[in-house]
């Protein structure tokens, strides 16, 4: 009988052990081994109700100290408590579940060299893109083949506050309240819509298809936070809508991996991935491409993950499936750099706020040439009133982040121009 600790006891480790009673025939006709939820550990015991016959304490950290637990899931969220648990459990011989990608991009390397050196199994399906099973898909379905690029909106709250922006005409501010009064943003929302989250999961995911370190201190970053209405609808007059994604993509002799909103065409398949639902394309160069789609958060969806770890732990704490083991065996074995972000290039999107001046593009059109940096597409409406700003909006040509930096600070140096200017790459038809 194997014995099942559940550190964290809120709306996921609540879910898991609904899952568990429910579902427990189910479960138990896919493993080697009975099992039993022995203790949680819960730092907001309250009016909460607890399996039959399981130990509860308020202190995360007797759980790994118990020599009676076999299989921890650590569902608390954050970082050095968690790392403290997660590190501690597997030095006891433990074997380890978690949906924490902030933990798993911060000190990934290190655990799964811990997990190496203790033969023990350490599971993280729940981290990324909740329910849908793209790590268990990366590891296994697609392990034996060369995976050229992944692309996905990993970020279910940038999605549903873009998507509320463009279907619902709302501001900004009025939908991230909406995504807060339906659960779909924390009260602090800072990591969803700062891009962070987004940047966690991108960096699992590069590091498990190409075998490298986290590159999470070298992935760029951007978040949601200064894109208007006007963007919104400036991009659908053009063909296109406004999405967050994470990219991962080798190429040549380097990985690029970046997180960031995108202009995507609105034949891309990618437009239709609205509300809070995740999407990732994987391309290869032998099966092509293929798109995993579901919910990416949520109690349910999450447990739903931490429960095909369990399996895979209660079999490999058991012999009968170690294969698991190459992720960590694996991990980290290939020294590939990281590109530089100015380096990288492709189409952009540039909003441009100026006076009702004559010249004012010819001046812009000009900064951008000297930067071989020509125009694909322009949008300019006319101002409401005659002390309002024009707005200038344009596609360029696929050039390096360099260039286009280089532009705008010049283009901000402009008399006539006034405010920042705004940026964000466009997805190109082929990274679709």
């Amino acid at each position: 009988m194997l014995k099942i600790g559940i550190c964290g006891y809120g709306t996921v480790g609540q879910s898991l052990v609904d899952h568990v009673l429910s579902y427990n025939k189910k479960i138990r006709s896919n493993v080697s081994s009975d099992f039993t939820i022995a203790r949680i550990a819960d730092r907001s015991i309250d009016k909460k109700e607890y399996p039959k016959d399981t130990i509860v304490t308020k202190d995360p950290l007797d759980l790994p100290a118990d020599s009676n637990i076999d299989i921890i899931i650590e569902l608390l969220g954050g970082i050095d408590l968690p790392y403290k648990i997660i590190t501690e459990s597997i030095r006891n011989k433990k074997h380890i579940i978690t949906a924490n990608k902030a933990l798993i991009a911060e000190h990934g390397d290190e655990i799964f060299q811990l997990a190496k050196e203790n033969n023990v199994y350490f599971g993280f399906e729940a981290s990324v893109a909740g329910a849908i099973p793209i790590i268990n898909t990366i590891n296994k379905n697609m392990a034996n083949e060369n995976i050229i690029s992944l692309v996905g909106i990993i970020n279910g709250t940038c999605n549903y506050i873009l998507d509320q922006m463009a279907s619902c005409d709302m501001s900004f501010d009025d939908a991230l309240s909406s995504a807060k009064e339906l659960g779909y943003a924390e009260a602090d929302p800072t990591f969803d819509i700062n891009g962070m989250d987004a940047a966690h999961k991108i960096s699992i995911l590069s590091s498990l298809v190409y075998k490298i370190k986290s590159p999470l201190k070298k992935t760029y970053i951007q978040g949601i936070e200064n894109i208007t209405s006007m963007d919104i609808k400036f991009a659908s007059e053009l063909g296109y809508c406004i999405k967050h994604v994470g990219i991962s993509r080798k190429v040549d002799e380097s990985i690029e991996c970046m997180a960031h909103p995108v202009l995507i065409e609105k034949e891309n398949i990618f437009s239709n991935v609205g509300g809070v639902m995740n999407a990732l394309m994987v391309k290869g160069d032998r099966f092509g491409t293929s798109m995993l789609y579901g919910n990416g958060a949520g109690g349910k969806a999450t447990a739903s993950a931490v429960i095909s770890n369990l399996v895979d732990a209660i079999n490999f704490a058991t012999g009968v499936d170690i294969s698991s083991i190459h992720i960590s065996n694996n991990s980290a074995s290939n020294n590939i750099s990281i590109k530089n972000y100015n380096d990288i290039s492709s189409p952009f999107y540039m909003r441009i706020y100026a006076e009702d001046i004559s010249g004012v593009m010819a001046e812009i059109t000009k900064i951008l040439a000297k930067e071989s940096i020509s125009i694909e597409a322009v949008t300019q409406h006319e101002p409401a009133d005659k002390n309002s700003l024009i707005p200038i909006v344009m596609i360029t040509n696929s050039v390096s982040y360099l260039s286009v930096k280089n532009s705008i600070k010049k283009i901000e140096n402009l008399e006539h121009v006034k405010e920042s200017v705004f940026s964000i790459r466009v997805l190109k038809s082929d990274e679709k």
